[in-house]
């Protein structure tokens, strides 16, 4: 019995183990986890039994067949027992997937799969956002950043490849863009970490800090499992100094300064390089270099190094290290005029061996750029105003730096002015120029105040080595500088340096500088001279867009000078294109406006950042506005006014019109809030006649406090009011007056008499006040202009009669193609009409003869020419042609040839071995003066030519 059931139970066993063999791996994975979670259990429930001394034999038979469990296991599992398990954070876990992720996403963006980086990007995303839930993670981890910048740059480099993006398949080409669309919306909330990542991308102090967690992770739990066996740490070994830094000074020779420079300028731009330390070093070179040549080449070194330490365009040099540079290149100043010796030479070749000193006092030449130092310095300065909030102190500590940079290009001017450099003046002098042509006269006097104070608290700055990284920099202006106390001579003399000796450009911002100073200190003519004299306006759009912002800015600061000096239609001619392009923040570069129908890539993203004014150089807008809207204002009610049947007719201002036309559909118009109503408001108040309550909604605008007299100013709106309102009012009643009283017009509108007869009569003059004058009486007589029934018929038949010229000049403009000389002004007629001189006849509509000198023709059916579609017209004259039309319209013919009947909207005509044809233009050949119809203007063309000519027209 017992062999028996050994027998059935080793059967047993025997089946059990062959299912345990034909398992998957993967259920025996699952298993053996099961499996050691149950022994986990049974230990400590045996742990905690074992304390009871008392226990009964069923708990031992128990111990010992776990016992045999584990011997068992233990034998089975004999070739595995060399190799140690590892046990891993679940941070670590989660950081190395998303390292591998990473890498296989720099893998597709190798080849330019942006569908499979498109899939990818989503795991990514996924993936950290576990590694967000996990606990201890509160950053996002430093190459989940460095991967967003890289794909960053690697979408803007393909989307400025149109051959690549043209070789893509359309799934991969609609992957593109969808990633585009992501990258953007995923980037924002990261944006501060890829700024930082941009300034510093070599820093690797949080990666080398997730390296010591996960070695020390690993380590504890290696002591957990393996003792002091299986505890393995990171050593870092720390640098050693350089051999130069713990030599004595008085040791470090002429040429071991010379050898330790090259090795410094071999190594820039390296991979690997650090950048800080290459600083430090030429710092201290700088301190123990010998004689003045060596100095100033270390210092040049010195200053190139500061500047690579922010690669980045889009990023600004901080201040700390602006000042440093501020420091060494006033030092380079002044070893030059102390040495006059030393050459500076930007092609001199840095590799040319120097043993030793030149002791003789002969000329030595060293390598430097003082020009492009200086423009460097002005362009960080500029970005740093561009980026720095404006409502904050660290903007006016900001610009209390701008004092000291003018003394370094001052000094630097007058270097070049010493060696007579005229290739290198007019830079630095526009740069000074662009420092000074926006400041009023309070604010130079304010700036020369804080040069003289801070000259005052200190004659000598902090040395630049005093700390590291962020630290406070000390920097004054030099005791030699002296600011002239008059701004307009400083930039005269300035503006007459670049004339003499500058560019085309440079000659051209010097201009538009002067125009824009002499602007906002309310010399009108003086600038508008300047700008007709200088035919600016003629080649502007051919130039840089920085001068074309310029150009906007001084045209704004025209028209607010003309308007100041009371000269309405001078500032609403100043200010029409820039308030009518609707787009005046991108024209001044003061801010971005995104629409629906504009799509911007990053680039030009980008690039209109770059270009946008720092906050105390912008013109407000909102006076912008409101100069204009007063000026179209006071120029369109009265010209309404005198065209009651059409007041479109003789538009002065489009914009105007439109806003207007805006409020006037509006149900319910409330008080007015912005700029526009208050305009708008004063508007309907000026063309009912009521000046007082037009000037009161005018007067409530906040922008008057930006004017710099306002007193004078609203003094004279004021008074163009009530002038403007005089004549809305002469225009509108005086048809219903047999005479006005001088007397009572001067007390309705509270005019000066004089103001008042001076207006009346520039009215009679013009004929748009049908009067005379009463001097006796002092009163206006109104001459009755009614019309009578002849002259009414006679008025139709004038408007009429010019219906018909101009549907007979355009049949024979379809007829001649248009193409007719004028000896008078070589002006050919288009298509709507031709020019004066040009008609040859007349011609009646509806039936009747068409007239002609020198041809003949025949309007069969009756129908109007303007209706030609069911016509036929045929028609022979002196040029022997006959035409015919078809069933779409229109007139052929040719000299000395015949055109064929056409069905469609072309046709062949023979004109001497040509050939012509239109659908909805006309092809001709022959010499010819052809006209161009752009919407409903007419623009003929300059001069004759002789080949194909082409004319848009519609029929």
């Amino acid at each position: 019995m017992k062999c028996s059931s050994y027998d059935s139970d080793f059967v047993l066993r025997a089946k059990e183990a062959s299912k345990f063999w034909a398992a998957s791996s993967s259920d025996e994975e699952e298993e053996e986890e099961e499996e050691e979670l149950e022994n986990e259990e049974e230990e400590d429930s045996s742990s905690e039994e074992g304390s009871d001394s008392d226990s009964d034999s069923d708990s031992d038979s128990d111990d010992e067949s776990a016992d045999d469990f584990l011997k068992s296991d233990g034998g089975s599992n004999s070739d595995s027992d060399d190799d140690k398990r590892v046990i891993r954070r679940a941070r670590d876990k989660r950081l190395s997937e998303l390292s591998a992720c990473c890498d296989e996403m720099r893998n597709k963006m190798k080849i330019n799969d942006w569908s499979s980086i498109q899939s990818l990007f989503d795991e990514l995303n996924k993936r950290l956002e576990k590694i967000q839930k996990t606990p201890g993670s509160a950053n996002e981890p430093r190459q989940y950043i460095k991967l967003l910048v890289e794909l960053e740059d690697f979408l803007i480099e393909t989307l400025g490849n149109k051959d690549m993006k043209k070789k893509m398949s359309p799934t991969n080409a609609k992957a593109l863009n969808t990633m585009r669309q992501r990258l953007k919306k995923n980037n924002v909330q990261y944006a501060e970490q890829i700024n930082k990542f941009r300034e510093n991308p070599e820093s690797t102090e949080e990666e080398e800090e997730e390296e010591e967690e996960v070695s020390e992770s690993d380590g504890d739990e290696g002591r957990g499992e393996g003792g002091e066996e299986g505890f393995e740490t990171k050593q870092h070994v720390a640098k050693k100094k350089d051999k130069l830094l713990t030599m004595d000074p008085r040791d470090i020779t002429y040429e071991l300064v010379t050898k330790k420079l090259r090795e410094i300028i071999m190594s820039r731009g390296r991979r690997g390089t650090d950048k800080q330390e290459q600083v430090e070093m030429l710092s201290y070179l700088s301190t123990v270099a010998k004689g003045p040549a060596q100095r100033f080449e270390v210092l040049s070194q010195l200053v190139s190094s500061l500047f690579d330490l922010n690669p980045s365009m889009s990023a600004y040099l901080k201040t700390s290290v602006w000042k440093k540079c501020i420091i060494n290149l006033l030092e380079m100043v002044k070893l030059l005029e102390e040495n006059p010796h030393v050459k500076v030479d930007e092609n001199y070749d840095q590799s040319e061996e120097r043993t030793e000193e030149a002791t003789d006092g002969s000329e030595v030449k060293v390598w430097g750029n003082l020009v492009a130092f200086v423009e460097r310095l002005d362009d960080e300065m500029f970005k740093s105003l561009q980026v720095i909030d404006p409502h904050t102190h660290e903007y006016m500590s900001r610009l209390k730096d701008e004092p000291v940079f003018l003394a370094l290009a001052q000094k630097v001017l007058d270097y070049l002015t010493r060696i007579g450099d005229t290739k290198n003046m007019p830079k630095i002098a526009l740069r000074l120029v662009e420092h000074f042509y926006f400041k009023t006269a309070n604010v130079y006097d304010a700036m020369r105040k804080l040069t003289q104070q801070q000259q005052q608290q200190a004659d000598v700055a902090v040395p630049e080595d005093e700390d590291e990284g962020d630290e406070k920099v000390e920097v004054k202006v030099p005791s030699d500088y002296v600011m002239s106390e008059d701004c307009h001579a400083v930039l005269q003399q300035l503006v007459t340096l670049i004339f003499r000796s500058g560019d085309e450009r440079t000659k051209a911002r010097a201009m538009l500088c002067s125009i824009f100073h002499k602007a906002i200190h309310d010399d009108f003519y003086g600038a508008r001279d300047m700008l007709l004299m200088s035919h600016l306006q003629d080649s502007v759009q051919h130039m840089d867009i920085s001068t074309q912002i310029l150009y906007n800015r001084s045209m704004a600061q025209l028209g607010l000078s003309a308007f100041r000096s009371g000269l309405i239609y001078e500032a609403h001619s100043c200010l029409n294109d820039l308030y009518g392009s609707m787009h005046i923040k991108e024209l001044l570069a003061q801010g971005m406006s995104m629409t629906k129908y504009q799509e911007k890539t990053p680039e030009q993203e980008l690039m209109e950042k770059r270009r946008q004014m720092p906050f105390h150089m912008h013109i407000t807008l909102e006076l912008v506005e409101s100069v204009y809207l007063i000026s179209a204002m006071l120029l369109e009610v009265p010209n309404m006014a005198a065209n009651p049947l059409n007041p479109k007719k003789k538009m002065i201002s489009k914009s105007f019109h439109r806003v207007l036309d805006t409020y006037n559909r509006q149900m319910f118009t409330g008080p007015p809030e912005n700029v526009r109503d208050h305009v708008m408001a004063a508007t309907k108040a000026l063309m009912r006649g009521d000046w007082t309550k037009s000037y009161q909604y005018l007067t409530a605008l906040t922008v008057w406090n930006l004017m710099p007299q306002k007193t004078n100013v609203l003094g004279m709106l004021k008074t163009k009011l009530q002038s403007e309102a005089l004549r809305t009012y002469l225009f509108t009643h005086s048809s219903q007056y047999n005479s006005l009283s001088l007397d009572q017009l001067c007390q309705m509108f509270e005019l000066p008499e004089k103001t008042v007869y001076n207006l009346v009569s520039k009215m009679m003059m013009t004929e748009d006040l049908h009067g005379s004058w009463d001097q006796p009486t002092r009163t206006i007589v109104m001459h009755n202009m009614d019309a009578s029934r002849l002259q009414q018929l006679a008025l139709q038949f004038a408007d009429k009669a010019m219906v018909m010229i101009d549907l007979n000049e355009r049949a024979l403009a379809y007829r001649t193609g248009g193409l007719r000389d004028n000896d008078d002004d070589g002006v050919g007629g288009g298509a709507g009409g031709a020019a004066p001189g040009t008609r040859s006849g007349t011609g009646r509509r509806g039936g009747a003869w068409v007239e002609e000198e020198g041809s003949q023709g025949r309007l069969r059916s009756g129908a109007k020419l303007s209706m030609v579609r069911n016509t036929a017209i045929q028609g022979q004259g002196v040029r022997g042609g006959v035409g015919r039309v078809g069933s779409t319209g229109g007139l052929g013919g040719g000299r000395g040839g015949q055109s064929t009947r056409y069905q469609s909207s072309s046709f062949l005509g023979r004109s001497g071995g040509g050939v012509g044809g239109f659908s909805s233009a006309y092809v001709g050949q022959g010499p010819a003066r052809t006209g161009y119809r752009v919407g409903s203007q007419n623009m003929s063309s300059l001069g004759s030519y002789r080949g194909e000519g082409r004319r848009d027209d519609q029929l």
